[in-house]
């Protein structure tokens, strides 16, 4: 007995040997269909009736000639997903041709701009053009008039005009502001400021980050009872660093944007001015409503009335009239939700909180520290995540005022 088990043993001895032989060739093909992807050979697109195939080629960063793992493909339909002039109804890569089936989302169209938030007003129109030439850059040139003077924008983007990750952004703007600042309701400091703003900033797009950088231009005037008081003509680099890491969808998006904003400025007294601005934006689509969450930041190492930020109605900043925040420094952040109405109409409710300090020339830099609720309605442009209209009203806890913003159309 012992020896016919020794040679039943013996005997099967080979076979065993032969099945890790067999699992580790099957580990070695899975590994290399992971590891190693299919050569993408030539790129199909279709319904790109507007959008040029370069233009999506080149803001989907895909490469003609590279090997494409799983991976990658998972990276391109991401980059897709963000260019909000398309809509991608299907990626399929198969026998080294990728095939993208898309949708174009937008045409030249004139917009409105309309706004009115307590004393500030303005009243214009901008012809937006989200596709130019079909090369997913954005042009939008535009004029206006605020409480006092005539205003212009001349405004063109593309992030991937020279290659998938090289591209420009241009700025030629005339703006005035009206600053109205006011405690229950009573008016502490009241001004406007005029200023001509030239930039022209390169981009680099590396994975789902942008960066700008560029040469900027700044004449400011500060003007009270239509007299002015002061003029500066600064000039310096602009740096920006956007963080995309969101999907956008036909109305709003899904996931986190983030901005930096550094501006190194020279002024004619020949005084650095450095001016610090960061946004945090988070988006959670909750069947067709929304979540938003939002932290903001700014510090400007002048104290006076030139750089001070004063965006007063916009969110984050509801608990005070449009343009009426003369601050140097603030911290701040908000919650929001939107509930779904009716097609593109939606109603919001938000809660906003703002530590700041004021500018000097205002109660001698008064540190604030408010808190603000409101309720507010949406109408969202077709394919487009910008309000078409929007009507908000924030209730400022701290100061017991109210304050109400209404904006048709695009702003300024």
């Amino acid at each position: 007995m012992l020896q016919n088990f020794s040679t039943i043993s013996s005997g099967e001895r080979p076979e065993l040997k032969s099945i890790p032989t067999f699992f580790l060739f099957i580990i070695l093909i899975l590994f290399s269909s992971v590891t190693f992807g299919e050569v993408l050979k030539s790129v199909e697109i279709t319904g790109n009736k507007r959008t040029t195939a370069n233009a999506i080629i080149q803001h989907g960063q895909i490469q003609v000639g590279k090997e494409l793992s799983e991976k990658d493909l998972e990276t391109i339909k991401e980059n897709l997903g963000r260019i909000g002039q398309i809509h991608v109804r299907s990626v399929n890569f198969k026998n080294g041709t990728l095939k993208i089936e898309v949708v174009d989302k937008w045409t030249l169209i004139p917009i409105p701009m309309i706004t009115q938030s307590g004393n500030y007003q303005n009243r214009g129109v901008v012809l937006y053009d989200d596709n130019f030439l079909g090369s997913l850059g954005t042009l939008a040139p535009g004029i206006s008039w605020s409480n006092s003077i005539f205003n212009y924008l001349l405004y063109y983007q593309n992030e991937s005009l020279f290659g998938p990750e090289v591209g420009i952004k241009t700025l030629l703007m005339k703006k005035s502001d009206l600053v109205e600042f006011k405690r229950f309701d009573n008016a502490i400091d009241t001004h406007e400021s005029r200023y001509d703003s030239y930039l022209i900033t390169p981009n680099y797009l590396y994975k789902d980050h942008v960066f700008k950088a560029g040469p900027v231009y700044i004449d400011k005037a500060i003007y009270k009872n239509k007299l002015r008081l002061f003029r500066d003509r600064s000039k310096g680099i602009f740096f920006r660093h956007h963080w995309n890491a969101f999907q956008i969808l036909d109305v709003m998006y899904d996931g986190f944007v983030t901005t930096y904003d550094l501006y190194a400025l020279k002024s004619e007294s020949g005084k650095m001015v450095y001016l610090n601005e960061a946004n945090i934006s988070w988006s959670i689509p909750i069947q067709k409503s929304f979540l938003n969450f939002g932290l903001h930041g700014y510090f400007s190492s002048d104290k006076s009335y030139l750089f001070a930020r004063d965006l007063g109605g916009d969110e984050g900043f509801r608990g005070y009239d449009k343009a009426s925040f003369p601050v140097s420094q603030n911290f701040g952040g908000l919650a929001q939700y939107q509930q779904h109405l009716y097609h593109r109409l939606f109603l919001s409710s938000f809660y906003e909180h703002n530590s700041s300090k004021l500018i000097e020339p205002v109660l001698n830099g008064k540190k604030i520290n408010e808190n603000a609720v409101g309720l507010g309605l949406r109408y969202y442009f077709k394919k487009i995540s910008i309000p078409a209209v929007l009507f908000d009203v924030g209730r400022n806890i701290e100061d017991k005022s109210n304050h109400f913003l209404l904006n048709v159309g695009l702003s300024i």
